[in-house]
């Protein structure tokens, strides 16, 4: 069996070190993944085809079952940079899944962190409109 994604919220501070999240925030951020997650998988696939009938639920012998355990493979997966090989050696799935799985939830993620105005800064005309509307002119 892979990493126990529910003990470890028991260990806030390696929860922490894995996430870079601890347990609160990354509830946080489940409130708005879980359902964007939910609503791409009921009408896709993991290879981003469009389902021919919407899926009602997660398959019960899911290895990563729930959105809250998604969340938490796709987080380690981007604070470790790991090799997918460990990835999917950690999480008991193969290479392949892993390299599906993260493309598929790195892009729900990054719609979530999109609405939540969360996305990185890319360039420095960006940065400068960003720091001029900070609340706190600190950046002057």
């Amino acid at each position: 069996m892979g990493m126990d994604y529910l003990a470890l919220r028991e260990r806030p501070r390696q929860f922490l070190a894995l996430t870079s999240r601890l347990p609160a925030g990354f509830d946080d951020l489940l409130t708005a993944f879980a359902p964007a997650w939910e609503r791409y998988h009921r009408y896709h696939t993991l290879d981003g085809a469009k389902r021919r009938l919407p899926a009602h639920a997660e398959r019960a012998n899911a290895t990563l079952a729930g959105s809250d355990t998604k969340l938490f493979f796709l987080l380690t997966y981007l604070k470790s940079n790991s090799l997918q090989q460990h990835q999917a050696a950690s999480f008991g799935v193969s290479q392949t899944r892993v390299s599906r799985l993260t493309t598929v939830l790195l892009g729900v993620l990054t719609q979530v962190l999109r609405r939540r105005g969360l996305l990185p800064v890319r360039n420095g005309a960006e940065l400068a409109r960003h720091l001029a509307q900070h609340p706190d002119q600190v950046f002057t």
